[in-house]
């Protein structure tokens, strides 16, 4: 027969094991990694650059109202958290305890490479990780690898963001190429406009060259990535590939 203090240490051992498999069950994942340009963020200055704060709230209200029924469907929560104030230059998701959040930065939307087709691609890539669906980093948590978060972001969330808004016009002139890809047609050309805005601030991180829809990642994979793709280019071509309706590229994705 077990004494008092053996029943505490099994009572507390097995308390343990629950505490860590409920923090294992909640995990986050951002759309880039740990950066310091927070650190040239100014929130109090009156800057052109990036996006103002009532286009900020308008984007994360169109797709709320998008996903709602979706993480209903799920049978969890969603809450996207407007954290205008704060520095960072990211976005996050974080699935766990029967719902997602995500934090959408200050920091992020008042960069200069970010214009609102970008930042609409930003939440829609968290939104992907939660609900677009295989290759996962982790089946039990069912986050959608980063590859297929960046590829779900044009290829189905930010058609449904963009018609919803229905804006009267872009932030930047579409290239030739991407007007012609598009067939000039508006969502798609708006995908392809917030890509390059993306792109523009992944070289700014990476230090790459600026990447270029006409010049693909010629890289072709082993075994499909479930981390970042390993350059700025091939993340651009998700969002081409996503736009377009074409297959997943295979500098992230082994079929």
């Amino acid at each position: 027969m077990l004494n008092r203090n053996t029943l505490l240490l099994v009572f507390v051992y097995f308390l343990l094991i629950l505490t860590s498999n409920t923090a294992m069950s909640k995990e986050k994942v951002s759309i880039f990694p740990d950066n310091d340009l927070w650190m040239q963020d100014c929130p109090e200055c009156k800057s052109d650059t990036g996006i103002s704060q009532k286009t900020f709230n308008e984007i994360i209200d169109a797709a709320n109202d998008i996903y709602q029924p979706i993480a209903e469907a799920n049978n969890e929560t969603l809450t996207i958290n407007k954290n205008w104030s704060d520095s960072t230059v990211n976005a996050n998701c974080y699935r766990g305890n029967g719902g997602v959040e995500i934090n959408m930065y200050g920091g992020l939307a008042r960069r200069e490479e970010i214009v609102a087709e970008g930042f609409v691609l930003v939440l829609c890539h968290e939104l992907s990780h939660a609900y677009g669906g295989a290759p996962y980093i982790r089946p039990t948590t069912k986050m959608s690898a980063e590859g297929q978060a960046d590829y779900m972001a044009t290829k189905d969330c930010a058609k449904k963001v963009f018609k919803k808004l229905n804006p009267p016009g872009l932030s930047l002139a579409p290239t030739k190429y991407i007007g012609e890809a598009c067939k000039y047609n508006h969502v798609c050309v708006s995908s392809l406009v917030g890509g390059m805005s993306l792109g523009n601030l992944l070289s700014t991180l990476s230090q790459d060259a600026a990447p270029d829809y006409e010049t693909p990642d010629p890289t072709i994979v082993p075994k499909t990535l479930l981390s970042y793709p390993a350059t700025t280019q091939c993340r651009l071509d998700s969002y081409h590939n996503g736009a377009l309706g074409k297959d997943r590229p295979l500098c992230w994705f082994k079929p």
